[in-house]
């Protein structure tokens, strides 16, 4: 008998042991000989073990028949300029562009022990296999062949294609191995995805910085992710209040009172208060009657399963979290948990290989006592399971499918929290799906009063449907039985004083939408088209996007809007490649990708294009006026504490504008500063508790930076209680 998680072996072993699955499943799963499986992250290789049973835990999981090891994201990257050229290392114009006639690999400074441990596995000759158990992406395609290739491996490659991690389907994806030739294409793209946003990023991060003067980040998606924010707040800065004025009647009947609001032709807004007492006084003196009542019947479809961007800007609406916040949180969901199924997913439907899973899934909602319970307990009572092509549909589905739960019940404790309300989201909208459809009926009434019109507008629910999931987002607004001819009477006359407003600034939320459909604002409709599945980024990368723009220093929160900042709003006006910060230029670039990942464009000359796009970008950015740009886009952070002079913010350290010495670093014990710590900093002494400091020997902390009298500035650290607080020099780099 196999060992079980809750029956360790004795101690006199060195290696710990983990559950065993039944055998039959275990044999039934893998193919001939030994295999080497490489998971994307330490939990995901657990999760592997545990379901395919048989392992025990040493430097990686092993079996009779299987070595189950794992990556922590990328253990390899592209290599730095330097490690291709020392002149490279200095951030100088006369050296740009910097274009390799071939890319580096080299290993991630912090994970470099581990690495040495996955290539020597790698390098090991007694697996037949090894099997690319990465995220079913092209990242996770990425993260692997960039550690086949550190390991000279030249092992047969099968890829393993799972969208949840329950044991039910890590099992099943064992059986489907796939051979590793068939997502060449994928890789190919996945390649020309990181090193043409290297050779961008780099060549126009280092021209726009050394001609400004401040540490100016450039990039493929978030330059025209920032322009939208900038072109919205310039729309906002320009807009022109104009107060307004509305007429409001109240009108009663034999069957009830009802209001309506005076419009003519398509204005229902008078812009003189004058002319709204003129109106106001006519119809106060008038008889009225209905001229004309128009009811419409509809019914809405429950709303499509959840996306990653769906599911965030729900998040956002409701319950104010940061896409960064959703995405953590479904990535626990998913990881360690169990619970949902791959979250960085694009699509909003399901394959039909899931139709076995549907009932079981809505079982265990039904039993768990969540919103949708009793709603889940009535579809399955059913004869027939209500599922339709809004619901299953493989042609929608690319990578992964929608976000739903699995088949497995959450366990006391699990949903705590934010957490759970992200769960209940998705299980919600999930149990929705099965739902009949909203029927509400829209009664559309006309009234006559004198010369005047007025219009009234009211709405029933005829029956819920899947609404019922959603109590309090729409209510009635019905009016009395009223017929065409009816006489009223004029009740009230009431004035309702509005202005004008701008464009609303983006939230988490809406950028992510605009994100998503950004092919929209671009005219050419082979570009559009290309964007209408990617838009800008990706919904695995979108978050990320918008905290990077907030940590250079382009974008602020302020509660729940994204609000760039002047350092922001220069950049893309000053900005010369004007493509960089345009969505059609991301456009191009996904549209090519596409191709590339089905073999209709090839990747040698994908790049070729980006290396000519480079230069010519280089060569513009040289061209800038430097003296005209310098200080346009230096941020000040405060006052010098040694001679009061402001301190402005480089791409090296935040300092002192006059000739005294004093600076914060940029990075202190691995750490980025951002501006807003570091005028916290300045203006207050000490900044907010910061986690993510890294000791010299490799261990994280969290710590105060506090700004010592001299100018110094050192850690403080909070468990220590405050008579044995010791204050340590905050080591910096830059």
């Amino acid at each position: 008998m196999q060992d079980s998680p809750s029956r360790p072996r004795p101690k006199r072993s060195r290696r710990k042991a983990d559950p065993a699955g039944p055998a039959a499943d275990r044999e039934a799963a893998l193919p001939g000989g030994k295999l080497l499986v490489v998971a994307e992250k330490p939990s995901m290789a657990r999760d592997f073990a545990r379901a395919m049973g048989g392992f025990a835990r040493a430097a990686a999981w092993e079996s009779e028949s299987m070595v189950v090891t794992w990556a922590i994201g990328h253990l390899v990257e592209l290599a730095e300029p330097e490690d291709y050229d020392p002149a490279w290392k200095p951030w100088r114009l006369s050296t740009l562009p910097i274009l390799p006639d071939s890319f580096r690999l080299r290993a991630v400074a912090r994970t470099k022990a581990h690495l040495a441990r996955v290539v020597a596995l790698l390098q090991r000759p007694d697996f037949t296999a090894v099997v690319n158990a990465c995220d079913a992406g092209r990242e996770g395609e990425l993260i692997f062949r960039y550690l086949y290739e550190v390991a000279g491996c030249r092992l047969p490659v099968q890829r393993l294609w799972v969208s949840s991690l329950t044991a039910e389907a890590i099992r099943d994806g064992f059986r489907r191995l796939r051979p590793g030739q068939e997502f060449d294409l994928l890789a190919a793209a996945a390649r020309c995805r990181s090193e043409s946003d290297w050779l961008v990023g780099i060549n126009a991060t280092r021209g726009m910085t050394k001609v400004a003067g401040t540490l100016l980040s450039v990039g493929r998606v978030q330059t025209p992710t920032l322009a939208l924010m900038v072109e919205r707040e310039k729309e906002i800065a320009s807009f022109v209040v104009r107060p307004f004025w509305k007429v409001l009647a109240t009108f009663r009947c034999d069957s009830g009172e009802y209001q309506g609001q005076w419009f003519q032709g398509e204005e229902d807004r008078l812009w003189s208060e004058a002319d709204a007492r003129q109106v106001a006084s006519r119809v106060e003196r008038a008889s009225g009657r209905v001229d004309g009542v128009e009811r419409t019947r509809r019914a809405q479809p429950p709303r499509l399963l959840h996306d990653l961007t769906d599911l965030q800007g729900e998040m956002n609406r409701k319950r104010g979290f940061s896409a960064a916040k959703t995405l953590r949180l479904a990535q626990a969901l998913y990881e360690d948990d169990k619970l949902l199924t791959y979250p960085r997913t694009g699509s909003r439907y399901l394959t039909p290989d899931l139709s076995p899973s549907l009932p079981r899934i809505l079982a265990v909602v039904a039993g768990s006592g969540l919103p949708g319970a009793h709603q889940a307990a009535q579809v399955l009572a059913g004869p027939k399971l209500p599922v339709s092509g809004r619901i299953i549909n493989p042609g929608r589905v690319k990578d992964h499918h929608a976000i739903i739960p699995t088949p497995r019940p959450p366990e006391p404790g699990q949903l705590a929290g934010d957490k759970g309300e992200v769960y209940q989201a998705v299980v919600r909208r999930f149990v929705a799906c099965f739902l009949p459809a909203c029927v509400t009926e829209t009664t559309r009434v006309e009234t006559v009063a004198g010369d005047d019109r007025f219009r009234s507008e009211g709405q029933v629910f005829l029956e819920r449907g899947w609404r019922v999931l959603y109590p309090g987002e729409d209510g009635d607004s019905e009016l009395p039985p009223l017929a065409a001819g009816m006489p009223v009477e004029v009740a009230g006359v009431a004035l309702e004083e509005g202005q004008t407003r701008p464009p609303a600034r983006y939230t988490d939320a809406s950028l992510l939408r605009a994100m998503e459909t950004a092919g929209s604002l671009v005219e050419d409709e082979d570009l559009a088209e290309a964007m209408r599945e990617e838009g800008l980024g990706t919904p695995a990368t979108r978050a990320a996007i918008i905290e990077r723009l907030i940590e250079v220093g382009y974008v602020e929160r302020e509660n729940r809007a994204l609000v760039p900042t002047p350092k922001g709003m220069e950049l893309v006006a000053r900005l010369p490649v004007r493509e960089l910060a345009s969505v059609a230029l991301t456009g191009r670039w996904e549209k090519r990708l596409r191709e590339v990942e089905e073999g209709r464009y090839p990747r040698e000359r994908f790049m070729e294009d980006i290396r000519h796009f480079t230069a010519g970008a280089v060569e513009q950015i040289r061209q800038l006026d430097q003296a005209a740009l310098a200080g346009k886009l230096v941020t000040t952070v405060g006052a010098c504490p040694r001679c009061g002079a402001p301190v402005a913010e480089s791409w090296r350290a935040f300092g002192c504008t006059a000739a005294c010495p004093f600076r914060i670093a940029r990075t202190i014990a691995g750490r980025k500063i951002t501006s807003r710590q570091a005028a916290q900093l300045l203006t207050r002494g000490k900044t907010a508790l910061l986690r993510g400091f890294r000791s010299r020997a490799g261990r994280r902390f969290a710590a105060y930076l506090k700004l010592e009298a001299d100018g110094r500035v050192t850690f403080e650290f909070p468990s220590r209680p405050a008579a044995r607080r010791t204050k340590r020099p905050a080591r910096g780099k830059g």
